[in-house]
């Protein structure tokens, strides 16, 4: 896998709807360009890496996703690793999570954002069960072990009634068990951050990084900088900090002016070490 930098900043591409989605606008190749122009963005503005997702395919099914919707996926997931250096992730809603790694080793990617790694809960399109067996299984059936795997806990947009028992701190165990490269904390719902003190005791008893996937922005980052290893961000780069907004370059760039001053600070406090090993 290509290195993430200590404090790691992932910027989220919401790829356009693809075929099949009630939104497909019919036109492939502009799907791609327009995930390409956000490269181009983001590139510019010196990100460390990327992180794609079929955000724009409301609503979200479970799989299997239909095969010509993989099919652009694949093209857009090749077309962007060919444009963009660094490390390159993805996560195919919802829960299409061998999906997305088959497409991420024929494009050569570095890492998955994961949802329903371990245990079970609903989401939108309904039950969502543990998949760690199955992806490791097939992780090392394609040959790709290279390609690391960051599962959401307690996962935004989902009802977690069923583990109601379970502590976010089990499912960190749990995932650490099950031998997950990485666990991602979020708020409720997308835009919203995740709760100071849950992270904290998150990062306190992780033992593996701890990456933030929503709700920070220019004016929360410096509370959460110290308190993860990595930030997944795409609303707000975007048009009134919208989910599916277009991108934003002002907002962007705003954004990277605290990112870099937070991690040069870091850098000069600490050296270059990273926080937590794997990353």
């Amino acid at each position: 896998m290509r290195n993430l930098p200590d404090k790691f900043l992932g910027a989220m591409i919401a790829v356009l709807p693809l075929p099949g989605a009630p939104r497909y606008g019919g036109d492939d190749a502009r799907i791609i360009a327009q995930a390409l122009s956000d490269v181009a963005h983001y590139h510019a503005a010196g990100v460390d890496a990327l992180v794609l997702e079929n955000s724009h395919d409301l609503p979200y099914i479970k799989p299997p996703l239909p095969p010509r919707a993989i099919k652009v996926m694949q093209q857009v997931a090749d077309a962007v690793r060919r444009q963009f250096p660094g490390p390159i992730g993805l996560q195919m809603l919802e829960a299409a999570n061998e999906t997305a790694l088959e497409i991420a080793g024929t494009a050569g990617l570095d890492f998955l954002r994961v949802e329903g790694y371990v245990f079970a809960h609903v989401g939108g399109a309904g039950l969502i069960e543990g998949c760690a067996g199955r992806l490791l299984r097939r992780r090392r059936e394609l040959g790709v072990e290279q390609i690391k795997i960051f599962g959401d806990v307690k996962k935004k947009h989902c009802s977690h009634a069923l583990t109601g028992d379970l502590d976010i701190l089990d499912e960190v165990k749990q995932a650490e068990f099950f031998l997950v490269d990485g666990v991602i904390v979020t708020g409720a719902r997308t835009t919203e951050p995740p709760a100071l003190a849950e992270l904290q005791r998150v990062q306190e008893h992780a033992r593996v990084p701890v990456l933030i996937g929503s709700g920070i922005t220019p004016e929360n980052l410096a509370a959460y900088f110290p308190r993860a290893d990595g930030f997944i961000v795409g609303s707000t780069f975007r048009q009134g900090g919208r989910f599916l907004g277009d991108l934003e370059p002002k907002r962007l760039e705003a954004f990277m002016r605290v990112f870099r001053r937070l991690r040069a600070e870091h850098e000069k406090g600490s050296g270059t070490a990273r926080s937590k090993p794997g990353t």
